[in-house]
């Protein structure tokens, strides 16, 4: 006969009750483990009787708040309880009549052997171990592809990358070609003042915007007629207007392309002068972005030393003598003196290369600031570093810089391009 309906039998006559007879049926009939606390509840769930195995009482204890939570759920349920390093099962069943009344509650204690403990053990390891295999041979079948898609992907990445910094080119190179049927200009231009720039300690993420800007300068004429921008002679003043809507063009092409957002300075400011009278916002000093201001010298002087149809190229001397003079008013002095202390061998290395080493010095430097290959070294002593050779901007931006600028700021005509003297 069961325990629990030797239990159901003898529930209405406690007085006749040996729970320890009961605890040793259990063991005889389990075999393994056994109850080490025993105790019966009438149905209106008071203790009737209760049996502890001798040397449970701390363990009675330290469960005591676990356990009659139980028989106030009115059905059966358990518990698994751990102490040290013994599992014990908190156990609370119904005693039902035939007619499924319920006439009382067993809850227990049992303690579980340490064989069954063992066995459980050896099945939680098996099953971890079960996992562990099939991870490690999941993942050895899925490495390569995992691998193969992230090469995929980088190489994609890179692809995409690569493919906007060819834009950036294709778009200043076809400005360039239009306005002086050359791209030189334009990639002396953006060296000279890559260096400037990090003579003067602009981060990383501000050159990408110094280069990106440099290059698309003069992005905005691309909306200039022909009759305006390739004029040999002077501006007239409806002219000069006309021309000055180049920067707002510029602006407006770039204004919805996120990626070129840090170009923006260069473009929108590169015509702003110092004292303030400058287009298009009239800035003034600091408030004018200090890449603009960087830009604006190098350009400037680039002009100055660049031969045109309608003027020749000035001498080094002459073309830094203009930049002094033009310092306070439309140039940022901070600017020209960094500039002063760098132009001399800037003008040896870059103004007497031709257009095919002037893109590898380009190439190595775009390298070091957007990171797409190792840096390599320069032959001409550049920093190292670059990518694509990018857009070259457009001597015509000089040629509109020095057109508005005051005559007294340089006596030369607007827009030239040379080489080192």
């Amino acid at each position: 006969m069961p325990v629990l309906e030797a239990y159901r039998q003898h529930l209405n006559a406690p007085e006749h009750m040996d729970l320890d007879l009961y605890v040793r049926k259990n063991r005889d009939e389990s075999g393994k483990g056994n109850f080490i606390v025993i105790e019966l509840y009438s149905k209106e769930k008071k203790l009737v009787a209760e049996a502890i195995r001798q040397g449970s009482e701390p363990i009675e204890l330290e469960m005591d708040r676990y356990r009659h939570e139980f028989m106030m759920k009115g059905r059966g349920d358990y518990k698994k309880l751990s102490v040290g390093t013994q599992l014990y099962v908190m156990v609370m069943e119904p005693l039902n009549m035939e007619d499924g009344t319920t006439e009382g509650y067993f809850e227990g204690i049992y303690e579980v052997d340490q064989g069954t403990m063992k066995e459980v053990m050896d099945k939680i390891r098996w099953s971890v171990l079960q996992v562990v295999m099939i991870i490690s041979i999941t993942g050895l079948i899925l490495h390569p592809l995992i691998i193969s898609l992230n090469r995929q992907l980088i190489r994609s990445s890179m692809a995409l990358f690569q493919a906007n910094l060819g834009m950036i080119e294709i778009l200043g190179n076809a400005i360039a070609k239009k306005d002086c049927g050359t791209s030189i200009h334009n990639y002396r231009v953006t060296i000279y003042a890559i260096r400037l720039a990090e003579a003067i300690g602009l981060s990383g993420e501000e050159m990408k915007g110094v280069i990106k800007g440099a290059l698309l300068h003069d992005m905005g004429k691309i909306a200039i007629s022909d009759a305006i921008l390739l004029k040999p002679d002077a501006l007239s003043p409806e002219e000069k207007a006309v021309m000055r809507t180049h920067i707002q063009h510029g602006v407006d092409i770039i204004r919805d392309y996120q990626w070129l957002s840090d170009a923006m300075d260069v473009i929108a400011y590169h015509h702003e002068r110092f004292d303030g009278k400058g287009f298009l916002k009239g800035l003034q000093g600091a408030g004018i972005p200090l890449s603009a201001r960087i830009f604006t010298v190098c350009d400037v002087f680039d002009a100055l030393m660049s031969k045109r149809p309608y003027k020749e190229a000035l001498s080094f001397d002459q073309s830094m003598q203009t930049v002094r003079q033009m310092r306070g008013t439309h140039f940022d002095p901070m600017v020209v003196d960094t500039f002063d202390r760098l132009a001399k061998k800037l003008c040896e290395e870059i103004g007497k290369a031709d257009e095919d080493s002037l893109k590898q010095m380009l190439k190595q430097l775009m390298d070091k600031y957007f990171g797409i290959q190792p840096a390599e070294p320069a032959g001409s002593g550049l920093t190292a570093g670059c990518l694509l050779c990018l857009p070259e901007s457009d001597d015509q931006d000089l040629q509109e810089y020095d057109r508005e600028s005051d005559d007294d700021a340089c006596n030369v005509q607007e827009s030239e391009i040379g080489e080192c003297h």
